[in-house]
């Protein structure tokens, strides 16, 4: 009744898989994403306005395209918030904002369980497909192939990577740029300063001692150039783009393309407003 983890198979088969951030939550983007070649969503649940009844849908649209789902919650100390994200389908759990393997062993407790884990049993809900028959099948797959993956988003976590890495329940781990430079005192500035290419080399040396993979990548400006570079870095997943900023781009793009086009006919237009992107 229950399949194996795929995101888990093409790794070992030496697959790349490809995903993108949802925020906008909308059933549409998602089978988009599943019809043109990714092999999963990250449902957000930590900045954008996704609950856990509209989370059911969206799971739903992404089986329907085979897409593999992940949800970020928004604390990774929340048992109610993993339970759910579970048992709405989600077959892995982001967990933000982690600074240690304890971090990790608290979220593994609500995600798993007994004798793994201490997650309350309940039958009516829909990754059991509503059905007491079938629980006890469904428990030990649900510990045998969910996966946790820790968010390296605090200068903490870079101090910790070591016990981060050795958990037994990390198999996957998120260098996240955007939060970690912050943490680090460089602002907005991704992977441009020093600090967080220090941190960048340190987590990846980690990584690669305890065989964990390290999903990230260009999530900004994909070209194959940049794709490259973060495999040969050791990324091993890719996860690029975020729907409301892809479409963001695309429109930029677009207003760009008709404004240069028009320029030296009969037609004027606007000038286009200043760019979201550096």
């Amino acid at each position: 009744m229950f399949a194996k983890n795929p995101i888990s198979e093409k790794l070992n088969a030496k697959q790349m898989p490809l995903g993108m951030q949802v925020f906008t939550g909308h059933p549409a983007i998602i089978e988009v994403l599943g019809l043109t070649g990714f092999d999963f969503i990250m449902i957000d649940t930590e900045h954008s306005p996704n609950n856990a009844r509209q989370m059911e849908d969206q799971i739903r649209a992404a089986e329907n395209v085979g897409l593999f789902t992940f949800v970020r919650v928004s604390r990774h100390d929340d048992d109610s918030e993993i339970h759910r994200a579970l048992e709405a389908g989600a077959g892995g759990v982001f967990l933000p904002l982690i600074k240690s393997a304890a971090d990790i062993q608290r979220a593994a407790d609500a995600a798993f369980f007994p004798p793994k884990g201490h997650r309350g049993v309940c039958p009516a809900f829909r990754a059991v497909r509503y059905n007491w028959a079938g629980f006890d099948e469904y428990a030990q797959w649900n510990n045998a192939e969910t996966l946790l993956v820790p968010m390296i988003e605090r200068a903490e976590a870079v101090d910790n990577i070591e016990e981060i890495c050795a958990h037994p329940d990390v198999k996957i781990l998120v260098f996240a740029p955007g939060d970690l430079a912050y943490s680090l005192g460089e602002a907005s500035g991704m992977m441009r300063g020093p600090r967080i290419q220090a941190a960048y080399a340190k987590v990846m040396e980690a990584a690669k001692r305890h065989g964990v993979h390290v999903m990230g990548g260009p999530v900004l400006d994909p070209t194959p150039e940049a794709c490259r570079k973060a495999a040969n870095d050791g990324i091993s997943i890719m996860c690029l783009g975020l729907d409301t900023l892809a479409f963001r781009k695309y429109c930029e793009n677009t207003v760009k393309a008709l404004n240069e086009g028009v320029a030296g006919t009969e037609f004027t237009r606007p000038a286009a407003p200043p760019s979201g992107f550096k």
